[in-house]
């Protein structure tokens, strides 16, 4: 048996959120996990809906920005939810999304005057100590407490995971972490497999996102996976083009995409976006190529594949089934 979870953007309501963690759970899956996007819906409130529809599956939000929660805030939170969901809560953190962080005044780049890796740090500083039961004080160039303590107890400890794809952010989570996501739903097993060797940690537990969408007509699966707004941003703005040189996909060949993202014109990216690129990155297909897929990304190293569906949600989730029980 494989422990798998399953993963979602922001975009699901509430009630959504509860008939997928039961789904999931239904099937047997490990963990249910939801992204956060606070100009859709935070992270939280989707837990909070997962929690009450459950009773074995574990429930992580996958991440909670540390821009937006302070520390203190955010263990208190988990606490609640750990006591709420007798122990099944996993707490992931990051810096959260590049497009929107300046939007609320927090500049991401230049890394070397903005120091991310930084505030994580001090971010898991203290919730660390806080979820260990302990007093801390600290000042920080992003955060200052003094003497903080929590005064309620969790049923158990929350695991504490974190978004981390940069080197140095790996070394910080195998410090402070019990367990890591290296993706947030796009990589090649090639880049997987850079990653967690970087990590240099065999206790680590190493999640990564995967989109996946599951259908008997693997043309139909392609074309909605090509289809998917965010697939073609990370397409045309965020994957390296060397990543998929492993699948005879240039810069050239990326070229029609790019230009069609940046005027907006998503059915000629979709159009140019060659089927290449969808088996490089994702779960796309019938079952038992999906399942077969996965296991590219076991062998990478990934200890906890997050399933990210689209389309037909049920199918997907279903598609796995017969690795989990």
């Amino acid at each position: 048996m494989e422990c798998i979870g399953v993963g979602f953007n922001p975009n699901i309501t509430p009630r959504e959120a509860a008939e997928y963690a039961c789904e999931a759970e239904l099937n047997g899956y490990d963990s249910f996990w939801v992204h956060e996007q606070p100009f859709i819906r935070d992270a939280v409130t989707l837990l909070c809906s997962g929690v009450f529809a459950t009773n074995r599956i574990r429930l992580g939000s996958g991440c909670i920005s540390v821009a937006t929660r302070h520390p203190l805030l955010a263990a208190t939170t988990f606490v609640s939810l750990s006591n709420m969901s007798n122990g099944r809560v996993i707490m992931g953190i990051g810096l959260g999304g590049f497009p929107w962080l300046p939007k609320i005044g927090i500049n991401v780049f230049p890394v070397a005057q903005t120091h991310p890796a930084k505030r994580i740090r001090e971010y898991l500083t203290i919730v660390k100590a806080l979820l260990n039961g302990e007093k801390i004080t600290l000042q920080g160039e992003f955060y200052k407490v003094n003497e903080i303590e929590l005064n309620t107890k969790p049923a158990a400890k929350p695991k504490l995971y974190v978004a981390a794809f940069g080197t140095k952010l790996l070394q910080i989570a195998a410090q402070f972490a019990d367990g890591v996501i290296i993706s947030p739903a796009l990589m090649t097993p090639e880049t997987t497999r850079q990653k967690v060797e970087s990590l240099q940690s065999n206790t680590l537990d190493v999640a990564s996102y995967i989109l996946a969408t599951v259908s008997k007509d693997s043309a139909e699966a392609k074309q909605m996976m090509k289809s998917y707004y965010f697939f073609i941003y990370q397409v045309a703005d965020v994957i390296p083009p060397e990543a998929l040189e492993p699948y005879d996909v240039s810069e050239r060949t990326l070229a029609e995409v790019k230009t069609a993202w940046r005027k907006n014109d998503l059915l000629t990216a979709a159009r140019s976006m060659p089927d290449e690129i969808v088996e490089a990155l994702t779960l796309t297909g019938n079952s038992d190529h999906c399942l077969d897929k996965l296991q590219d990304y076991r062998k990478a190293g990934v200890k906890l594949p997050i399933i990210m569906p689209i389309g037909d949600i049920k199918t997907s989730i279903g598609a796995f089934q017969s690795v989990l029980k």
